[in-house]
C-alpha cells in the first residue's frame, strides 16, 4: 500500500489532550499538532473530533492538504482502548478517512516508543498506575483498571490513603502527624467538609494529595513513610508480574523518579532509559503496517 504520497500518522490521545505527529514514509517528521481530549471510553465522538482536528492541523502545519490523510497510515494510541464497544464505535467513525487505521492503547504505544519497537516493559505511575509489556509479539498487562477499584500504588491511591488516615486520626485510631495536619489544613471545617468533598472527588482530586505525602516523607513523618512503604510494595508486586524478557523496564509517569530508587534491587537492575516517546511508538507500529 506504500506510495511516495503515503504519510504515517501517530496519535497519542488521553483524557486531557491529543497529539498528532506526521512523518513521510522514511520516518522524517513533517508536521505536528495538538487538540483536546481523546479518551474513547469517556466520549467516542469527542475523541474522534480531537483526533480529526489534530491530524488536520498537523497536515496544515506541514503545508500539506488535509486530503493527504486519505492515503495515509494512522496508528492511534488512545485512552479507553480496552473497551471493545468504544473501539468499534471509533473505527466506524474514522475508517473512511485513512488508507489504513490501527487503534492501540496509549500504554501500548508508550511501550513501543520506549523500546523502539522491541520487546520490553514499561510501568507508568502517576495519577494512575499500569504496567504493560511486549513479549514475543504478545501483550501482557498489569493493573490500570481504574481508581478506586484498581490503580494500586498510584498517586490517586496514595492520596486516598492519606485522606483515610486523616479520618482515622480524627477518630482517635492513629496519632496526629505532620501529614494529617496538612490534610486538615485543606479541610478547615473538619470531617463534614472532607466527606462532602469525597462524594464528588475524582482520581485526579485524590492524586493532588500525593505531593503532601511526599513532603511529609521528606520530613520523616512516620505515617507518610508507612504509606510510601505500602505503595512501594504494591507497585513492586505489579512490576514483578511483568515479563522480564526483552530490552528491559522503563519507569514512567509523574511519580516514577520518586519511587525508582526505593524499588527492590531485582527491579532496579532491569531499568533502562526510554528510547522514544509514545508518538514514536505509534509511528513504529505504522511502519509495520506500511510494510504489509
Amino acid at each position: 500500500m506504500s506510495s511516495p504520497d503515503t504519510y504515517l500518522i501517530g496519535i497519542d490521545g488521553g483524557g486531557t489532550s491529543c497529539r498528532a505527529r506526521i512523518t513521510d514514509r522514511h520516518g522524517n517528521i513533517v508536521g505536528e499538532a495538538q487538540a483536546g481530549s481523546a479518551n474513547i471510553f469517556q466520549d467516542v465522538e469527542l475523541a474522534w473530533r480531537s483526533v480529526h482536528q489534530a491530524v488536520t492541523e498537523a497536515f496544515a502545519n506541514a503545508n500539506l492538504p488535509a486530503t493527504c490523510a486519505q492515503s495515509s497510515v494512522l496508528v492511534a494510541g488512545l485512552a479507553g482502548a480496552e473497551a471493545p464497544v468504544a473501539v468499534d464505535d471509533f473505527l466506524d467513525r474514522a475508517s473512511d478517512s485513512f488508507a489504513d487505521i490501527s487503534l492501540l492503547s496509549d500504554a501500548q504505544i508508550a511501550c513501543l516508543g520506549a523500546h523502539a519497537g522491541q520487546d520490553g516493559a514499561i510501568f507508568i505511575v502517576g495519577t494512575g498506575a499500569i504496567g504493560i509489556a511486549l513479549d514475543q509479539g504478545q501483550w501482557r498487562r498489569v493493573g490500570g483498571w481504574g481508581f478506586p477499584l484498581n490503580d494500586l500504588g498510584s498517586g490517586a491511591w496514595l492520596g486516598q490513603q492519606a485522606v483515610r488516615a486523616a479520618l482515622d486520626q480524627r477518630d482517635g485510631i492513629i496519632a496526629r502527624s505532620l501529614l494529617t495536619d496538612s490534610i486538615w489544613k485543606i479541610f478547615p471545617a473538619g470531617t463534614d467538609e472532607l466527606i462532602g468533598w469525597s462524594q464528588i472527588a475524582s482520581s485526579g482530586d485524590y492524586g493532588s494529595f500525593a505531593p503532601l505525602v511526599l513532603k511529609a516523607v521528606a520530613a520523616h513523618d512516620n505515617l507518610a513513610e508507612a504509606l510510601m512503604a505500602e505503595q512501594i510494595q504494591l507497585l513492586s508486586r505489579q512490576i514483578q508480574a511483568l515479563p522480564a524478557h526483552g530490552r528491559g523496564l522503563c519507569l514512567m509517569g509523574g511519580l516514577a523518579e520518586t519511587i525508582a530508587p526505593k524499588l527492590p534491587r531485582d527491579i532496579q537492575i532491569r531499568q533502562v532509559p526510554a528510547l522514544g516517546d509514545a508518538l514514536s511508538g505509534a509511528l513504529y507500529y505504522a511502519q509495520t503496517r506500511l510494510r504489509r
